[in-house]
C-alpha cells in the first residue's frame, strides 16, 4: 500500500509540474508575442523620427534661404537707398519704405530699446 501513495503522491506532482510548464510555456508565447509587437512599434517609431528630421532639416534649409535672401535684398536696397541719398542731398530724410526694410535687420542685429530710435 505504501508504494501505492507514494505512486499517487508522484503522479500528482508531475501532473503539477506538467502544468506549471505549460502554464510558462503559454506565458512565454504572450511575452515573446509583446516582445514582437513592441519591436514592431520601435520600427515605426524610429522611422516616424527618421522622417521628421529630415522634415526638420528641409524646412531649416528653406527658412535658412529665406533669410539669406532676405539678408541679400537688405543689402540692394540699401545700396540703392545710399546712392540716392547722396543724389538728394538730404541725408536726414528716409522714405518709408527704407524704414520698414531695415525693420529686420534692427531686431535681428540691436536690442529692443534701440529700435526705438
Amino acid at each position: 500500500m505504501e508504494h501505492n501513495e507514494d505512486l499517487a503522491r508522484l503522479e500528482k506532482f508531475v501532473e503539477k509540474l506538467i502544468d506549471s510548464h505549460n502554464q510558462l510555456k503559454n506565458e512565454n508565447s504572450g511575452i515573446n508575442a509583446q516582445l514582437q509587437a513592441k519591436q514592431q512599434e520601435i520600427a515605426e517609431l524610429q522611422e516616424t523620427i527618421k522622417n521628421l528630421q529630415q522634415d526638420r532639416s528641409v524646412m531649416h534649409n528653406r527658412v535658412t534661404g529665406l533669410i539669406g535672401r532676405i539678408d541679400e535684398w537688405e543689402k540692394s536696397f540699401d545700396q540703392e537707398s545710399s546712392g540716392q541719398n547722396n543724389n538728394s542731398g538730404d541725408g536726414d530724410t528716409q522714405s518709408p519704405s527704407k524704414k520698414s526694410s531695415s525693420l529686420f535687420t534692427v531686431q535681428a542685429e540691436h536690442s529692443p530699446g534701440s529700435a526705438l530710435r
